[in-house]
């Protein structure tokens, strides 16, 4: 996830998007208002993610996301960049 930080928005930002989509396939009550109470915010937004929203976002979903959300995001990512490449 690391790689987001150096990306450039207009390439991250759809890359985001379809992650949020494949997490509201598999495990939609990640994507609930009453979750994204749970989501960590520093109102100072020390934390490079925090200044995007989409990243932000991503981020915190997957940090509760099952194994299985995990690994079909990481199958997305890899085939995602094995075509930029």
């Amino acid at each position: 996830m690391d790689s987001f930080k150096e990306m450039d928005q207009e390439i991250r930002e759809p890359i985001l998007i379809d992650i949020i989509d494949l997490v509201e396939q598999e495990q939609p009550s990640l994507l609930t208002t009453e979750k994204a109470f749970d989501f960590r915010f520093d109102s100072y937004r020390l934390r490079w993610y925090e200044h995007d929203p989409y990243c932000w976002f991503v981020f915190n979903v997957l940090e509760s996301a099952t194994l299985a959300t995990l690994e079909l995001v990481e199958n997305y990512l890899e085939n995602r960049f094995s075509f930029a490449a």
